[in-house]
C-alpha cells in the first residue's frame, strides 16, 4: 500500500507548494542541460574545429550511459529515497559541469560527460517517483502535463539563452558556468521538500537479490497489457520522430535551398505546438483515455511527416509553421500519454524499475534511429521516407482508436 504523503495534498496543483518545488527543480536542470549542450556544440565545432564524427561523439556521451545504467539506476531509486536520489545527482553533475571548465581535451570532455551522463541515469526515475509521492492521483494528469510544458519550454528557451550568451560574449565557459549554478539551484530547491516524502511499504521492506527487483520491474511491464501497448506505442512514434528529426534539414534543403534559416523556424513550431498540446492537459480536470492521448499523438505526428514530405518549392512558409505545431502538438500528446500511463499503470513501489526499463530503451532509440534515419536516406531518398514514416504513423494512430475498445476494456484506464 502506498504511503501517501498526499492526505493533505491542496485540489490545485498550482496550490501544491511541494509540486512547485520540484516543477521548478525541474526547469532549472533541463534548461542547464540546454546550455550546456549548446556551449560543448560551439567549443567542439567552432573553437577546436573537431572532425565530424568526433562532434557526433556528443550525443552519444549523453546517451549511451542511459542505455547500460537506467535499469539498474531504476533498481536502487525504488530502494532509495527519491528526494536524496535527486538531490546527489544533481550536486554531482553541478561538479561535473565545473570541472568540464578546465578539461583541455575533447576526450578527457567525453570521458567527464560519461561519468555525469552515468550519474544523470539515477534522475529521470527519481523525478517520477517524486512526483507520484507528491500529488494526489486526480492531481496525476495535471503534474504529468506540467512536467512535459517545462520540458518543451526548455527546448525552446534553453538554445535561444544559449546561443543570446554566445553571442554577446563569445565564451562558452559562461554557458557552463550558469549550467553549472541551475543544477546547483536545483539541488538546494529539492532540499526544501518535506523529508515524510517516503517510500511505500513493498519499497522498504527487504528485498532478496538485485536481479529479483529487476525482474519484478519487467514482469510489472509485461504483465500489463495496458503498459505494454502504450510504450510500445510510444517507442513506434519516438523512433519515427528520431529517425526524421535529423533529416528535417536534408528535406528543407532539397525543397528550398536558399532559406537556410527554415529548419531553425520549423523547430521553434514543433515546441511551440508541443508547449501548446501539453499546457492545454495541465488545465484538464475530466476523465481521458490516456491510450487515446497515444493514438492522437501517433496520428497528428504522423500527419505532419506526411505532408512534410508532400511539401514543394512553392509552398508559403505559413503551411511550414503550422506542420510544424502539427508535428509538436502530436508530440506533445504522445509525451502525456506514456509519462501518465506509467504513472497510472505503475505501483508506487515499482516507479523507479519502470521508469529506468522506459528510459533504457528511449536512449537506445535516440542513438538508433538517427542512425537508420541516415543509412534510408541515403538508400531511399529524403522524401521517400518522410512519406513512409508519415503514413506509418499516421496507421499506427487509426489502428490504435479502432483497437482501442478492446486494448481499454473498463474505466480503470481513464484519467480520474
Amino acid at each position: 500500500m502506498h504511503v501517501s504523503t498526499t492526505n493533505h495534498v491542496p485540489t490545485s496543483p498550482w496550490k501544491n507548494s511541494r509540486l512547485l518545488y520540484a516543477l521548478l527543480a525541474h526547469l532549472l536542470s533541463s534548461l542547464g542541460d540546454w546550455l550546456d549542450f549548446i556551449a560543448l556544440l560551439t567549443l567542439f565545432t567552432y573553437i577546436w574545429q573537431a572532425e565530424p564524427l568526433l562532434i557526433s561523439m556528443l550525443p552519444v556521451a549523453y546517451a549511451f550511459p542511459g542505455i547500460l545504467l537506467s535499469q539498474i539506476a531504476g533498481v536502487w531509486v525504488d530502494r532509495w529515497q527519491p528526494k536524496r536520489v535527486l538531490i546527489c545527482t544533481d550536486a554531482l553533475r553541478s561538479s561535473c559541469t565545473l570541472l568540464l571548465l578546465f578539461v583541455p581535451t575533447p576526450y578527457l570532455i567525453l570521458s567527464v560527460l560519461l561519468l555525469r551522463s552515468s550519474i544523470g541515469t539515477f534522475h529521470l526515475p527519481a523525478q517520477q517517483s517524486i512526483i507520484r509521492r507528491i500529488v494526489s492521483e486526480n492531481q496525476l494528469l495535471e503534474a504529468t502535463a506540467l512536467v512535459g510544458t517545462l520540458s518543451q519550454l526548455t527546448k525552446i528557451i534553453g538554445p535561444m539563452l544559449g546561443a543570446f550568451m554566445l553571442t554577446l560574449t563569445s565564451s562558452y565557459k559562461l554557458c557552463l558556468l550558469l549550467t553549472t549554478f541551475c543544477l546547483a539551484a536545483s539541488a538546494l530547491l529539492l532540499a526544501f521538500l518535506p523529508s515524510d516524502i517516503s517510500h511505500s511499504d513493498e519499497s522498504n521492506k527487504k528485498r532478496a537479490t538485485f536481479r529479483m527487483d529487476w525482474t519484478e520491474g519487467w514482469h510489472t511491464i509485461l504483465g500489463n497489457r495496458m503498459l505494454i501497448t502504450c510504450l510500445i506505442f510510444s517507442f513506434s512514434v519516438t523512433t519515427i520522430i528520431q529517425i526524421v528529426d535529423i533529416q528535417i534539414g536534408v528535406l528543407l534543403r532539397e525543397i528550398k535551398p536558399l532559406q537556410q534559416e527554415l529548419p531553425g523556424w520549423i523547430i521553434s513550431a514543433i515546441g511551440l505546438g508541443a508547449v501548446c498540446s501539453t499546457a492545454f492537459f495541465s488545465r484538464i480536470k475530466q476523465s481521458i483515455s490516456y491510450f487515446a492521448l497515444l493514438c492522437a499523438g501517433a496520428l497528428l505526428t504522423g500527419l505532419a511527416v506526411l505532408f512534410l514530405g508532400l511539401l514543394n518549392a512553392t509552398t508559403p512558409l505559413f503551411y511550414f509553421l503550422l506542420i510544424g505545431m502539427l508535428c509538436g502538438a502530436g508530440t506533445g500528446l504522445s509525451f502525456v500519454g506514456v509519462q501518465f500511463s506509467i504513472q497510472k499503470e505503475t505501483p508506487s513501489g515499482a516507479i523507479g524499475r519502470v521508469y529506468g526499463i522506459y528510459h533504457s530503451i528511449l536512449n537506445f532509440l535516440l542513438i538508433a534511429a538517427p542512425l537508420t534515419g541516415g543509412w534510408l536516406v541515403k538508400k531511399h531518398g529524403v522524401d521517400h521516407l518522410f512519406l513512409a514514416c508519415g503514413f506509418f504513423a499516421t496507421l499506427l494512430g487509426v489502428s490504435g482508436f479502432f483497437l482501442r475498445k478492446r486494448l481499454v476494456a473498463t474505466k480503470e484506464h481513464l484519467i480520474k
